[in-house]
């Protein structure tokens, strides 16, 4: 009975690996057609484009260099007034707000029919991410997307989620810097209270109109558009691991301000909305190498109630430098992730279905 059983369960197993090859192959035949009345880009400006964005991430370079060596001593005393533990701590929190970030790309891919183990997630996403230190921080999603196509992940879904990551990634910061709206009246005025306007975005993460967000990114691919609403479950549990992110990343602020901050929840809540508002202007300026340049001015000009400038930009270049060792460590412990979940599951490919396959049956 048991012999039978097994082979059930083995045939099932099958079948559902099966369909989700199919699905896998439709998603990748559907290649873009090239239009024949599409504008044909000039080389000459395309060149000059090129140029001109070199040229203004080496001009941003250079200022965050130059701040760098002038604030020096400073940056340093923020270092020697942390004890190792702080740092340690420190680091951590950022750790896991980058898992975290990995668990809402996750879940946008299942709310997308693409169900991909965690460890294999999380080598795409934190390797991938080091390409934003790139001019350009398109690169990061180039890469990403290559490196999901060894699990099976459709290239189209992969870039589509890793879109509305970022896009959720900044709808939650605006939710969370609604919070600095009252300690930066008193600096700010009246516009520090447009910062509570923040939540509203809120309603973009909605379901139905995520899909069609969605929709949109994939039309202008020329990709096959999603045949359902993205599942509702997955779209909330990646937006609470939005916040989760955000959580950690504050707490790796309130660290770093030491005795300058105000130890308690109110400095807490300041530190978290003032890089969650900086961390959404570098997303905006996608140009910039990880947003360089612009996230250090909205952190300082957060910090004001707090810190001076002087305090204010060194922890701000501290955190840069925290940052990065940061996404070194945590692109290492992606791939040993990965490689976990191949040795003890034996998992190695995402599995896609159709989102129609989800729908709940109507009585």
């Amino acid at each position: 009975m048991s012999e039978h059983a097994e082979m059930g369960s083995s045939r099932a197993a099958r079948t559902t690996s099966d369909a989700a090859d199919d699905e896998f192959e439709r998603l990748e035949a559907a290649e873009p057609e090239a239009n024949p009345n599409a504008p044909q880009r000039h080389p000459m400006l395309h060149r000059l484009l090129q140029v001109g964005r070199v040229f203004v991430v080496l001009i941003v370079a250079a200022a965050v260099i130059y701040a760098m060596v002038t604030n020096w001593d400073q940056i340093l005393y923020t270092f020697r007034v942390l004890s190792w533990k702080s740092l340690l701590a420190i680091v951590l929190a950022l750790a896991c707000s980058m898992f975290a970030a990995v668990k809402v790309w996750q879940h946008l891919l299942a709310a997308m029919g693409t169900e991909v183990a965690f460890g294999h997630a999380a080598q795409v996403n934190l390797v991938g991410q080091l390409g934003k230190y790139l001019p350009g921080s398109v690169w990061a999603f180039v890469i990403q997307t290559q490196l999901g196509k060894r699990f099976r992940i459709p290239r189209a879904r992969a870039l589509v989620a890793l879109l509305l990551a970022a896009g959720m990634s900044i709808v939650t910061a605006l939710t969370v810097g609604a919070f600095a709206a009252q300690p930066l009246s008193e600096r700010w005025g009246g516009w520090a209270w447009l910062l509570l306007l923040g939540p509203l975005t809120l309603i973009t993460l909605a379901p139905p109109v995520l899909t069609r967000i969605a929709n949109l990114a994939i039309k202008l691919m020329r990709r096959l558009q999603l045949d359902a609403n993205l599942r509702a479950k997955h779209v909330l549990i990646a937006t609470g691991w939005s916040f989760v992110s955000w959580v950690f990343l504050g707490f790796h602020i309130w660290l770093l301000t030491g005795a300058l901050a105000d130890q308690t929840l109110r400095g807490y809540l300041l530190c978290t909305a003032a890089f969650a508002l900086a961390m959404a202007a570098g997303f905006v300026a996608f140009v910039l190498p990880s947003g360089i340049g612009v996230r250090e001015a909205i952190l300082v000009a957060g910090l004001a109630p707090i810190a001076t400038t002087k305090e204010a930009l060194a922890i701000a270049l501290a955190s840069r430098i925290l940052f990065t060792i940061a996404d070194l460590v945590c692109a290492a412990g992606g791939v040993i992730a990965s490689k976990v979940t191949l040795r003890r599951h034996g998992e190695h490919e995402a599995r896609t279905v159709a989102l129609s396959e989800h729908r709940t049956p109507k009585p």
